[in-house]
């Protein structure tokens, strides 16, 4: 038997396409039994107005009370409501909130530490905040949070493939010790983030096979994790296979066969005029900043 959490959440994907579903929803959570659990749930509801009129006072009162049992969404909802300045005044007329944008972090810390499904959420949003150098942000907590949900989170291994991505590209590494450290760094959690995400970093995961970043340089494995995204429709991709087949080109010997030369310099056509042909593609598809929308 489900757990009321596990039923209002199935009903929540269905509330997505019907609104109506709310009715049922709200039915579920006020005739259960009170207690932390209910009392996160309701939170929610009465936040996001899931069968209930939106009510901010409503949910903060209720996320405060399970809160105190570490209840995950309770806690996340309330890290949320900080951030985004929606808690009540803690006096009459006082000069502050009960809780402010600072306290959003200690919610998110509480929730990461719980084994509730927010906590995966919770992580992630303490990432981005650690990593927002603009809040004097500290970078290697924030790998920690990432790496802590990486290997089922695609946007947290998006993260990591993206920071040190941009430490290799601005050559971050200066030792052969270094480089071979952030190497590795870039090619394990860019393999993460495209197993999960393969629409998003594919042509990054080519990149590695092409250049040997961290990696040992493979031509089959380069083309076809850029086959895979020009099929997701980066165009640019074309070209660096392209490119791939003019190196090979390039590196043949005298006495390679001849064949092999006319196989490389069509693969270099064809990838060239397929690149052409969705850069206009997108071009042509794209709105026309000239003309203005009705």
């Amino acid at each position: 038997m489900n757990s009321l959490s596990e039923e209002f959440y199935k009903l929540c994907e269905e509330y997505e396409d019907d609104p109506a579903v709310g009715k049922r929803i709200a039915a579920l959570v006020l005739g259960a039994p009170e207690g932390p659990e209910r009392d996160g749930l309701l939170a929610m509801m009465y936040h996001d107005g899931i069968g209930v009129e939106p009510d901010l006072d409503e949910a903060f009162r209720y996320a405060e009370s399970a809160a105190e049992h570490d209840e995950g969404v309770a806690l996340y909802l309330l890290g949320f409501m900080c951030e985004h300045g929606e808690t009540p005044d803690q006096f009459e007329g006082g000069p502050r909130q009960k809780y402010d944008h600072y306290d959003a972090e200690m919610f998110m810390e509480r929730c990461s530490r719980t084994s509730s499904s927010w906590a995966e959420d919770a992580h992630l949003w303490l990432g981005r905040y650690y990593m927002n150098m603009a809040r004097g942000g500290d970078p290697e907590v924030a790998l920690e949070h990432f790496e802590a949900i990486a290997d089922r989170n695609s946007d947290a291994a998006g993260e990591l493939s993206d920071y040190y991505w941009n430490l290799w590209e601005n050559g971050y590494a200066q030792t052969d010790e270094e480089i071979d450290a952030l190497a590795h760094d870039v090619c394990k959690w860019t393999r993460e983030a495209v197993r999960l995400n393969p629409h998003d970093y594919s042509y990054r995961m080519g990149c590695c096979y092409a250049e040997g970043i961290g990696c040992e340089p493979h031509f089959r494995l380069a083309r076809k994790y850029w086959e895979d995204a020009y099929g997701f429709g980066e165009w640019w991709a074309a070209d660096a296979i392209a490119a791939l087949f003019e190196q090979r080109l390039e590196s043949l010997g005298e006495d390679a066969p001849e064949a092999e030369r006319v196989n490389c310099r069509k693969h270099i056509e064809s990838w060239r005029k397929l690149a052409r042909r969705e850069q206009e593609r997108q071009a042509a598809s794209e709105p026309d900043p000239s003309v203005e929308e009705d």
